[in-house]
């Protein structure tokens, strides 16, 4: 019976990461730096420690100097090297240091036009629109529209109304009068302004 040559020698493959997922200990460093030292690259510093390479260049990333971390991957190890060459490096003061935190950047939303208006701008513009009656302030109304309903200012717009029509009328309006007298005039005519609109979108007008 013929024997199998496997394809992959198991043995050296477990051997190479037989150290996978675990626990760094100092030694690891130490055996790390001394590699680094001797001018081994990152697949022989991966198969003398049992990790994967990936792993590897992690840590070593994390004994370059702060300031250098951020540099290109094929520039860690020449900048580690260049570091250990100084005797004076402290390599094990440097991996307690970490980056500081990003900063905060708070982007200030500047809104231009109708929706850079206040609330009570546009409760103000809505008024004078409607007060105007023209066919341009309808349109120009028809866009404050949507806001005017959904942030529930239709109410304080017919409540302005209400309030200048009883200090404005010769005679004495009761309350509910009034409101019912400026809901009307607001909604009857924003909705009449909408109607124009929608008329004249359409073919043949």
């Amino acid at each position: 019976m013929e024997s199998v040559t496997p394809l992959f020698n198991h043995s050296d493959q477990d051997e190479s990461v037989s150290r996978s997922g675990k626990t760094w200990e100092p030694s690891d460093y130490e055996s790390l730096v001394e590699g680094i030292r001797q001018g081994l690259e990152l697949p022989a510093l991966a198969t003398r420690l049992g990790r994967s390479t990936n792993v590897v260049a992690v840590r070593l990333r994390r004994l370059l100097p702060l300031a250098q971390r951020d540099c290109l991957f094929d520039q860690v190890l020449p900048a580690l090297r260049l570091a250990l060459a100084d005797s004076g490096y402290d390599w094990r003061a440097e991996m307690l240091l970490t980056p500081p935190p990003a900063p905060i950047i708070h982007q200030e939303v500047i809104r231009t036009g109708l929706d850079g208006l206040s609330d009570d701008q546009v409760i103000t513009v809505a008024y004078a629109l409607l007060a105007s009656g023209g066919r341009e302030e309808g349109d120009l109304l028809d866009q404050l529209h949507e806001r005017l309903e959904n942030e529930g200012l239709m109410e304080r717009l017919i409540g302005m109304r209400a309030q200048r029509a009883v200090r404005s009328s010769p005679f004495s309006i009761d309350e509910d009068s009034a409101w019912a007298h400026a809901s009307y005039w607001v909604r009857g005519r924003s909705s009449y302004y909408s109607w124009q609109r929608r008329r004249r979108s359409e073919p043949g007008w």
